[in-house]
């Protein structure tokens, strides 16, 4: 089939309604002259000669419907395929992979041939492969979505993530400029406002300006083109995100488990202490009334016994047996508790106790992050002042981390850094900053300062604490020999 035959074909296969799935946008002829029809003798036609100037002509040209849809589908994207197609695997990137000794893009036509040639046989221009890139688009158009809103189903979406840009945008925020193509009733390009972002369904609601009006409406963020640099997101840190995310309910499930049985220990461990004090109270009110009764104590063979004496030996029985029953029972809670408690001990130590490269680390990434995201970070083309703002903003969160019960690692890894930064400066520089650290160093003094009296004011009151007796605890005997019993 003919190249033009096969043109034709799929000219005749669009649809005849003039909506987004049409193929070929055409472009209206510019005529000079402007046409008008006579009021007249009838419905003829007769040109008239110009009296625009050729400014005037173009715009009233650009004006039209026809010619506002041609510029909105051949020269504006919207927001969200821009970052899809940016990310394409184009004749550039084929290249660059392939052959990277070439650094020229003027190549003559045999060279072009040569490289399409090791590219394999091209498809066939057909509207089956026509109708495969459109459903290709609207696939990553959905996975972009998900990624804006933290939803991103890996299972059924894990191979689209390598056709996806490095930088995802994010949702536009409230009062942000765009543009889009209104029927009202005819084709107009409209300037607007974001109102709000409905997440459902990936639209939002844009305020237009329409003959002087200001009208809402509800348009897909596939047809919103953005007038200002949109807000993105690294796709690392998104999937980050979302492995957390994914994470977190297994997490909480294994912590719920862990809560429940702590709870139930706690609980459990309630009850049985407040039944073993009613239990020591009973027996403490029991001596007493003997003592108060001047009862004498029994004779070693006597055989019988008064009824107020066997019922005090009763109750005295069924108190001791209560005892038992419930230091044995009480065992299992206090081992639960006993172990969570140890846990967050040893937690808390260990992050009092960061490593000092672990330290480093983590204020060194937090700095990195802060560069990236930083607008004006491409303005920086030196390394050495990279290397200088990374440092200063790593020493900006190691200060930070003082005051924590940790001062003497922190003030180890800020001297290690302050000496490594003072190594890569300049000898005219190396003064100066040596001059303002030292101004630092009366604050860091009074920090450590204010921090070690904290701690040593809580060592006083927890010594405190552990000397003064438990009135509960001496109510709770363990055997026979805790309880004095006159009978």
């Amino acid at each position: 089939m003919s190249k033009a035959n096969e043109s034709q074909r799929l000219l005749r296969s669009q649809t005849a309604d003039k909506d987004d799935g049409e193929l070929f946008i055409k472009l209206p002829k510019f005529s000079k002259r402007l046409r008008t029809k006579t009021s007249t003798e009838g419905v003829q036609e007769a040109d008239i000669e110009p009296t625009f100037t050729v400014s005037q002509r173009l715009y009233k040209y650009l004006k039209q419907p026809n010619c506002q849809r041609w510029i909105w589908c051949e020269f504006i994207e919207s927001f969200i395929d821009k970052a899809i197609l940016s990310s394409s695997y184009d004749m550039n990137s084929y290249v660059q992979s392939f052959f990277p000794q070439v650094e020229t893009r003027h190549l003559p036509r045999r060279a072009w041939q040569m490289i399409r040639r090791n590219m394999g046989k091209a498809r066939r221009f057909s509207t089956a492969f026509i109708a495969r890139e459109r459903i290709e688009m609207e696939r990553c158009r959905n996975v972009v979505r998900q990624l804006q809103q933290r939803k991103f189903n890996a299972e059924q979406d894990a191979q689209s993530l390598e056709l996806m840009p490095k930088f995802i945008p994010m949702p536009l925020s409230v009062d942000c400029k765009v543009v889009s193509l209104l029927n009202i009733p005819t084709q107009v390009l409209c300037k607007g406002r974001v109102v709000s972002f409905e997440p459902e369904d990936s639209s939002y609601q844009v305020k237009f300006n329409v003959a002087g009006k200001h009208t809402v409406m509800k348009v897909p963020d596939c047809q919103l083109h953005v007038l200002q640099d949109c807000k993105t997101l690294s796709l690392d840190s998104i999937m980050q995100g979302v492995d957390e995310k994914q994470e977190v309910p297994s997490q909480l499930s294994d912590d719920g488990e862990e809560l429940k049985a702590l709870f139930d220990s706690l609980l459990q461990l309630q009850k049985l202490v407040a039944l073993k004090r009613k239990t020591v109270q009973d027996m403490a009110s029991m001596n007493e009334e003997v003592e108060a009764s001047g009862m004498p104590a029994p004779a070693r063979r006597e055989t019988k016994q008064t009824p107020l004496r066997e019922k005090l030996q009763r109750r005295y029985a069924a108190n001791m047996i209560t005892l038992h029953r419930v230091n044995a029972d009480i065992l299992e809670p206090l081992r639960v508790a006993h172990h969570h408690l140890s846990e967050y001990e040893k937690e808390a130590m260990q992050s009092k106790c960061v490593p000092r490269n672990k330290l480093y680390e983590k204020c060194r990434t937090l700095a990195e992050m802060d560069m990236k995201a930083a607008p004006c970070q491409s303005n920086v083309q030196v390394e050495a002042t990279r290397e200088l703002i990374l440092g200063l903003q790593t020493l900006l969160y190691l200060c930070g981390e003082l005051g924590h019960g940790n001062n003497v690692e922190v003030d180890a890894v800020i001297d290690d850094c302050v000496n490594q930064m003072l190594m890569g400066l300049p000898s005219q520089l190396t003064t100066e900053f040596r001059q303002v650290i030292d101004m630092l160093q009366p604050l860091r003094e009074h920090i450590q300062a204010v921090t070690k009296a904290e701690s040593e004011h809580n060592q006083q009151m927890y010594q405190m604490h552990q000397q003064t007796p438990d009135i509960a605890s001496n109510l709770l005997p363990n055997d026979e020999s805790d309880i004095e019993m006159g009978l």
